[in-house]
């Protein structure tokens, strides 16, 4: 089976999985996935307002190529004040045509007054993706008036798709999230992205990478200290460790106490 992206410590691992990913998905395989894709994605927004949710990760390049085959080309991007800067000229450089970013604000004051969000562990993790993800695409859904946003979110990470395995559900606040690749496994994507040339951003080369993803550099998750964290952060962009030092106590302490104050 294949493992969640949380348990694949090893960039050799997913290394791997990609140089296999044509092989497991030759070009019928892959075109008939494709192809009943787009085909179920149009029957489940016939008649609707729909966009979908891009983050330029890997998952969200795979589904913005299905929904544009269906005629989905809206689309929406949740950023706050505290992304790495190469990420976001890679996103100006390959945003999709119609992307709307919706910025949340969260900056490096709001992060002193909010330390459990520094490297979060455990739950708080997840908070990012409530503070910044979800919060963005609800106001996204309400300003465009939608029926439905469609999600790169799939079973194999562990995500959450709807009750009972379901691809679609409406929560509290009457937002319908469909997933329509939910069933789509690693290899797959790795195949669509590698087959069609589609550009991926320069986080999956960063140290672990393709566990991490997207995001805001504070919400690196799964590091083992604070001190872990700024490490990573340091070795793909000191300026970002740099420039949080005299707003973060705990950026300042860790570049004294690392020798690089």
């Amino acid at each position: 089976m294949t493992q969640r992206k949380q348990a694949l410590r090893s960039q050799d691992d997913w290394a791997k999985m990609r140089a296999r990913a044509r092989d497991e998905w030759p070009d019928d395989k892959l075109d008939n996935l494709i192809d009943r894709t787009v085909e179920e994605i149009k029957a489940s927004v016939a008649g609707c307002r729909a966009a979908y949710a891009w983050s330029g990760g890997k998952d969200s390049i795979a589904l913005g190529h299905v929904a544009e085959l269906a005629g989905v080309t809206d689309c929406c991007l949740g950023i706050s004040n505290l992304e790495f800067p190469a990420f976001l000229q890679w996103v100006t450089d390959h945003m999709p045509d119609g992307l709307t970013v919706v910025n949340t604000g969260q900056d490096l004051q709001w992060l002193a007054k909010n330390p459990n969000m520094l490297f979060p562990q455990g739950a708080w993790g997840s908070k990012w993706f409530t503070a910044i993800n979800h919060r963005s695409q609800a106001r996204y859904y309400r300003d465009q008036k939608l029926d439905v946003l469609l999600l790169g979110r799939r079973h194999s990470d562990g995500n959450y798709t709807g009750p009972k395995g379901a691809t679609e559900y409406t929560n509290r606040a009457g937002i319908t999230r469909s997933s329509p690749i939910a069933a789509w496994s690693h290899t797959a994507v790795f195949a669509l992205i590698d087959r069609e040339g589609l550009a991926m951003p320069p986080c999956y080369d960063w140290p672990r990478g393709y566990q991490v993803g997207t995001g805001s550099w504070p919400a690196r998750q799964w590091t083992n200290s604070v001190d872990h964290g700024f490490e990573e952060v340091w070795a793909i962009d000191p300026d970002v460790v740099r420039q949080a030092a005299p707003v973060l106590p705990q950026a300042a302490d860790w570049m004294t106490r690392t020798g690089h104050a």
